[in-house]
Formats: C-alpha cells, structure tokens, sequence
C-alpha cells in the first residue's frame, strides 16, 4: 500500500469517524451537544483537507472519471444513511438491560476512552507528518546517501 493510499484511507475512516461520533453526541443531547457540534466540525475540516489531498494526487482525466462515479454512488449513500438512522435500530432497556447504571456508566467511559486513544493517534501523526515537513523544509540541497558516513575496516 502506497503512502498516498494510506493517507487518503486514513483521512476518511478519521472523517467518518469524527461524523458518527457527532451524531451520537447530538442524540444523546445535553452536554454531549458540545462534543457533537466539536466531531462535526473536525469532521467538515477533515472533509475539506481530504477533498484538497485527493485533487493534488489526481491527474485532470481520473479526476472527471472518479466525479461521474462520485455522482453514481452518493444516493446508495444517501439511502444507506437513512436505513442505519432507524431509531427501531436502537437498544432499548430490554435488550441492553438497565437505562441507568454502572454497566451504562462503564460503557460510557470506555467510549471516551476510545475517542481519546483515536484522537491521541491522530495528533502523533500530525506531528510526526509537521516534523518531516519542517525537516524537508530545512534540508538544503540534495541528501547525501547514508554509506558516505560509514567508514570502511581497514584490513591489517
């Protein structure tokens, strides 16, 4: 797998990711509005800055093949979204078990301890991908390859 396709599939399970844990923050309403309306933001940049890589990798001719075929699969997506938006899809207290409680609590905390370990990774890669920039930013000339530091054993 080449680092631009891992960039783009990255960008995308991230974007996804940031919009399906916006619209369960405002379906749980309160003070998970504010995470919600925070993953919908992050979400839209991530959309942004993805659509921006994919143009900067795409030759003009993919480029108009990928946008016939973009128009093709956005009403799938459109109507897979509304078939997953069931509420009838949801738990309910018979299924799950109590609506309120330690197991409720629990599953909670380790949701948010899985966003954090996400976003956690996703801000060591933003750093890491700051630092090459800034490195390559500063390198001036050609590099000089590797073997010219090594010095030779000389034989006795």
């Amino acid at each position: 797998m080449s680092l631009k396709l891992f960039h783009v599939v990255f960008v995308t399970c991230s974007t996804l990711l940031a919009f399906l844990f916006g619209g369960w923050s405002l379906a749980r309403g309160g003070g998970y509005a504010i995470g919600g309306v925070a993953a919908f933001a992050v979400g839209a940049a991530l959309a942004v800055y993805g659509v921006w890589f994919w143009r900067k990798i795409q030759t003009p001719e993919e480029e108009r093949r990928k946008k016939r075929k973009l128009f093709r699969t956005v009403g799938a997506l459109a109507v897979v979204w509304l078939l997953g938006a069931a509420r009838e899809a949801s738990a309910c207290s018979v299924c799950y078990g109590e609506a309120e409680g330690p197991m409720i609590d629990a599953a909670k905390l380790g949701v948010w301890l899985l966003y954090g370990l996400v976003l956690a990774v996703q801000l060591a890669l933003l750093t890491f991908f700051l630092h090459l920039r800034r490195r390559s930013r500063n390198h001036h000339g050609p590099m000089e390859p590797w073997w010219t530091d090594v010095k030779e054993a000389r034989e006795p």
